[in-house]
């Protein structure tokens, strides 16, 4: 295993800048914490995962901290995304992948590989180069805020985090509980059981879940995918609703000034 553990030197809430490709993202919001700190790990002693790891760019401006993690699979460089009836394709680099009667054949230069979740399954490849799952953990004070990029990581928040910017293809998002939510998703998911104040969502081919929404604010713009939200009675001002080929369900939103627009999709609010 290699494990790196990232101290902060600052006290109090921080503000994370994030990214990482793939791999899992935890954000771990605790109120007893005075001081954040980042851990990341990997089975892997050595290769891309471990190197990715020691290679991290980690960079703090008073309670701004910055943080990059190499991608280990050249997951963005190039790429190009398919996505139908939820699911998606993406092709980079070399001279592509090729399907043909249910066989996966991928060519490019210098030899192609295949991963799956991340760990290289290539016949030939050598067991020492195995791209290994990265996480990484941060451990934040109470009123951090936090921007993650990512392209397919799994990202699960913990506790109360102030405010989440969320761009990302086909990743997904869990969270207790956020104030302000701005989320961009490809292909992806967000299951968030508690948002606190505004919330902005453009979602394309995405899944939104909300438990409970007793926000100020709302924006949902979906093509192509699906929204379920509660809206509680703590919840006022406006709610925005646009659908191209998707489908929004909203409850409790009776009391609210709701505008809601749709192109060959579906909008329920009650």
């Amino acid at each position: 295993m290699t494990k790196r553990t990232i101290p902060v030197d600052a006290f109090g809430p921080i503000a994370l800048d994030l990214t990482m490709h793939t791999g899992t993202i935890h954000l771990a919001v605790d109120p007893a914490l005075k001081q954040a700190r980042v851990e990341l790990t990997t089975d892997a002693e050595s290769g891309p995962s471990a190197d990715a790891i020691r290679d991290t760019d980690v960079s703090l401006t008073g309670q701004n901290l910055t943080v990059r993690v190499p991608d280990t699979a050249g997951a963005t460089a190039g790429h190009t995304t398919v996505s139908f009836n939820g699911n998606t394709m993406t092709f980079s680099g070399g001279n592509g992948v090729r399907i043909n009667g249910g066989n996966i054949y991928v060519s490019g230069h210098g030899r192609g590989k295949v991963f799956v979740n991340g760990r290289e399954v290539t016949a030939d490849g050598p067991a020492g180069h195995a791209v290994t799952p990265i996480t990484l953990t941060a451990h934040l004070p109470t009123g951090s805020v936090a921007l993650v990029s990512t392209h397919s990581a799994m990202t699960v928040v913990t506790g109360e985090l102030a405010r989440l910017d969320f761009d990302a293809t086909s990743a997904s998002l869990t969270a207790e509980r956020i104030g302000d939510l701005d989320a961009t998703i490809t292909s992806g998911k967000v299951l968030v059981s508690d948002v606190t104040g505004s919330l902005a969502a453009n979602l394309t081919s995405g899944y939104l879940a909300v438990g409970a929404y007793s926000g100020h604010d709302a924006r949902l713009n979906l093509t192509s995918g699906q929204a379920r939200m509660a809206a509680t009675s703590k919840s006022s001002g406006r709610m925005a609703v646009g659908v191209t080929s998707g489908q929004a369900y909203i409850t409790g939103a009776a009391h609210l000034n709701v505008r809601r627009r749709s192109t060959s999709g579906y909008v329920q609010v009650s």
